[in-house]
């Protein structure tokens, strides 16, 4: 999902002046050339998992020009994914240091600071990427955000900065199915579902965006429309795994809200008809609990004990409103 380092841009990224200084410019017309020649063979080893030439060439390109910026950077990618991250770290400084306007840079070690979790850096070195007047990326930096939000559980800035990025770019579309999955993890169904039409009418339905949206209309109970979602897809990938996927969830839905009115029934008395709904907690049916971890919302919760939202409030008398903390103690059922 990551833009870390886009490869085609670094390697289309080959022009511009600057100081080289290099031990072989006696040997080599134009040690610059020479270097972009080899920062470019360097990254299609890269690419394609030939570390050991990868290395060698990068280290070349350096050789011919040791200042040149676009090789420090293919070569903190290249750290990146051996996984010797202090060392990409280091390279992604360098790089920075010797062209502090390179937005392209600063939002790729924005990227490799949120997976190591040092999320105030990479959120300045995004906006470094953003506020720069040439940078052509600002969506992505801005998914990037998005992503980086994400992973420290704050859902609205994720879907802030989502929108962000669709107002630059209103098409792309992994934004699009982010903001969706983040809509429905918000329990906004409606904006949720909305977002997947936006994403279904430039790409097309697919099976992800398809059980998607199966998944928002089992979360709410709505057996029907998801029955519908689900013949649709089966009709149109029946052996793919979310279709399969989806067949078990709402077998498992189904039978769980059958065992559920069971026990309902089975508690109300004649003279407390009206209070139905209260009844779980005064018969004999034991509760499950759920302890709320980081990141968890109630939609989620709802697709992993095949319940609905709406199930989850009342049980716990939790308004649409409400924010949910974290090791809270939560019915997600009765057995």
């Amino acid at each position: 999902m990551w833009k870390a380092v886009n490869v085609i841009v670094l390697m289309s990224i080959l022009c511009g002046c600057m100081s080289i200084q290099t031990g072989n410019s006696n040997t080599v017309p134009d040690p610059l050339a020479a270097a972009k020649n080899r920062l470019t063979l360097g990254l299609t080893y890269l690419r394609s998992n030939n570390f050991q030439q990868a290395k060698f060439n990068i280290d070349k390109a350096l050789d011919f020009a040791p200042r040149y910026a676009e090789a420090h950077y293919g070569l903190a990618y290249y750290y990146q994914k051996v996984d010797e991250n202090k060392l990409a770290d280091e390279s992604y400084l360098v790089a920075i240091n010797l062209d502090p306007n390179n937005a392209e840079i600063a939002n790729s070690y924005g990227a490799f600071l949120c997976t190591q979790t040092r999320y105030s850096e990479a959120q300045a070195y995004f906006n470094l990427a953003i506020n720069n007047p040439s940078y052509l990326s600002t969506s992505q930096s801005y998914e990037n955000l998005a992503i980086c939000s994400q992973s420290q559980g704050d859902i609205t800035a994720a879907i802030d900065y989502l929108n962000r990025a669709l107002n630059f770019e209103p098409t792309r579309q992994t934004s699009l199915y982010l903001l969706a999955e983040l809509y429905a993890s918000k329990n906004q169904h409606e904006k949720a579902l909305a977002t997947i039409t936006t994403y279904e009418r430039i790409l097309g339905p697919n099976p992800d965006s398809m059980f998607l949206s199966f998944e928002i209309e089992l979360s709410q109970g709505d057996q029907r429309k998801a029955q519908q979602i689900l013949d649709t897809l089966a009709s149109g990938y029946p052996e793919h795994p979310n279709t399969i996927l989806a067949k078990q969830q709402l077998a498992a839905f189904v039978k769980h809200m059958v065992k559920q009115r069971s026990s309902a029934v089975s508690s109300i008395v004649p003279d407390d008809l009206d209070n139905a709904s209260l009844n779980h907690q005064e018969t004999n049916a034991t509760p499950s609990i759920h302890t709320l971890a980081k990141g968890e919302t109630l939609y989620r919760l709802s697709r992993v004990y095949n319940v609905s939202v709406s199930d989850i409030m009342s049980w716990n008398n939790i308004k649409q409103t409400d924010t949910l903390s974290i090791g809270i103690k939560l019915i997600v059922g009765y057995n």
